[in-house]
């Protein structure tokens, strides 16, 4: 099926899924999430899994806890 893909094109395919394989901690650091780090470890980790790539991006795109300020 991929036997007669060239090399170029096969830097590309993997330069565009790794993207979209990262695409959870791009989404954390770029809103600065609080758990970045940990949606980064677990991206790297479980990102293979489907389970595990929308865990990360669950945790990237969640809204951050509201703070009280003291009066």
């Amino acid at each position: 099926m991929f036997s007669d893909v060239g090399p170029l094109l096969a830097v590309v395919l993997a330069v565009v899924a790794l993207v979209i394989f990262l695409i959870p901690t791009y989404v954390a650091f770029h809103r600065k999430v609080e758990n970045r780090w940990l949606v980064l470890g677990i991206n790297v980790v479980f990102g293979g899994t489907l389970v595990g790539w929308a865990a990360a991006l669950a945790l990237a795109t969640r809204k951050p806890a509201v703070q009280q300020q003291a009066a």
